[in-house]
C-alpha cells in the first residue's frame, strides 16, 4: 500500500512522454546505418536478399553487392522529392513473404527477377528509411550511413550464402530451412500489422 501512494504523485505531476531514435544522437552517418538493422521490417528482408544473393551463385553475389546498396540510397535520395506513398509500407511487408519463398525455391530463379526483386525492394526499403527532416549534408550522412548498412547486410549474408552452398550438401536444406522461418515471420508480422489498422 505504502509503494503505492508513492507512485500516484509521480502519475498525477508527470509531463508527457516524447519519442526519440536513439540512433539519432551518434550523428547521421550513424543513425542511417542503425536504423535499417534495428528494424525487423528491413533487416530480416534484407537478410533473404543477402541470402537469394548467395543462391544464384558468386557472380550475381557480386553484383548484388553494389546493386542493392545503390538501390537503397537512390530510394532514400528520392524520397524527400515525392509525397508520401502509403502502398510503400505495404510492398515492404510484401517483401517478407515474396523474398523468403524466392529463398525457398531458389533453384529456378531467373537472374530477371532477382534483380527485379533487388532494385524494387531496395528502392521501397530506402524510401521508408529516410528522414524527412534531414536536408542537404545531413541527408547526404544519413544516406551514406543506408548505403553502408546495405553493403555490410548484403555482404555478410551473400557471402555465408555462397560459402555453405559450396561446402556439405545440407547447406541448401539449412538456406531454404531459413526461409522458410522468414516467409512464416512475414505472415505474422503482415497478419499483426493489418489487425492494427
Amino acid at each position: 500500500m505504502k509503494k503505492l501512494l508513492l507512485v500516484i504523485p509521480g502519475l498525477v505531476i508527470a509531463g508527457p512522454a516524447a519519442a526519440h531514435s536513439v540512433s539519432a544522437r551518434f550523428g547521421e552517418i550513424y543513425s542511417g546505418m542503425l536504423h535499417p538493422v534495428t528494424t525487423l521490417v528491413h533487416l530480416v528482408p534484407w537478410i533473404a536478399m543477402g541470402l537469394l544473393a548467395g543462391c544464384l551463385g558468386p557472380k550475381e553475389a557480386r553484383r548484388a553487392l553494389v546493386g542493392f546498396p545503390a538501390s537503397v540510397a537512390a530510394g532514400a535520395l528520392v524520397a524527400p522529392m515525392l509525397p508520401e506513398l502509403p502502398w510503400v509500407s505495404f510492398v515492404n511487408m510484401c517483401s517478407f513473404i515474396a523474398l523468403g519463398v524466392l529463398v525457398v525455391v531458389s533453384r529456378g530463379i531467373s537472374s530477371t527477377l532477382f534483380w527485379t526483386c533487388l532494385v524494387v525492394f531496395g528502392v521501397s526499403h530506402g524510401y521508408a528509411n529516410n528522414d524527412a527532416l534531414l536536408v542537404g549534408w545531413g541527408l547526404a550522412r544519413y544516406v551514406l550511413g543506408l548505403t553502408i548498412a546495405a553493403y555490410v547486410v548484403i555482404t555478410l549474408v551473400s557471402a555465408v550464402s555462397t560459402q555453405l552452398l559450396g561446402g556439405q550438401g545440407w547447406g541448401r536444406v539449412a538456406i531454404r530451412a531459413v526461409g522458410s522461418w522468414i516467409v512464416a515471420i512475414g505472415v505474422v508480422f503482415s497478419g499483426y500489422t493489418l489487425m492494427a489498422l
